[in-house]
């Protein structure tokens, strides 16, 4: 009969290992079906968040899968509805929103102004805040430190 300080210390320990956060689990970082700055999970995911998936998402105010506003869409990418664009190129546009930037047709450079204005960010929705806070991009790094510091809030 094993000692009950051992019998302790296993329960413990088993209670430990079940009980370890969904968000220990590696990050799942597959470029394959977008092509993106960010990994595909990290699109999946804000569309889950802003639209429920929905990638043909359009009000009068958001258009398209990832939420994006009317007049933000116009901005980086000149069209105002992004509804009938494929996700794959959805997030094209949302990188230059928050990572890349565009030349517009004028000529004219519209830089990136990060990750933050989607509230799904912002708020912790899923592991937008973690996928920011662990990416090794260089275009992501400096939006890591505020996405780390917010990850750890929302835990």
């Amino acid at each position: 009969m094993p000692h009950p300080r051992t019998t302790l210390a296993v329960v413990i320990l088993m209670t430990a290992i079940t009980s370890t956060p969904a968000q220990a689990s590696p990050l799942d970082l597959s470029r394959a079906k977008y092509g993106a700055i960010m990994a595909d999970a990290y699109y999946d995911g804000l569309a889950r968040c802003e639209t429920g998936g929905n990638w043909k998402h359009s009000t009068r105010t958001y258009t398209g899968g990832l939420g994006i506003h009317r007049g933000t869409a116009h901005r980086w990418s000149g069209r105002r509805n992004l509804a009938n664009l494929t996700p794959r190129q959805q997030v094209r546009v949302a990188d230059r929103i928050a990572f890349s930037g565009w030349t517009n047709r004028a000529g004219e450079y519209v830089g990136p102004v990060g990750p933050f204005g989607w509230g799904a960010v912002r708020n912790g929705c899923g592991q937008m805040l973690r996928y920011l806070c662990q990416s090794r991009h260089p275009r992501v790094q400096k939006h890591r430190a505020r996405a780390c510091r917010l990850w750890s809030q929302h835990g």
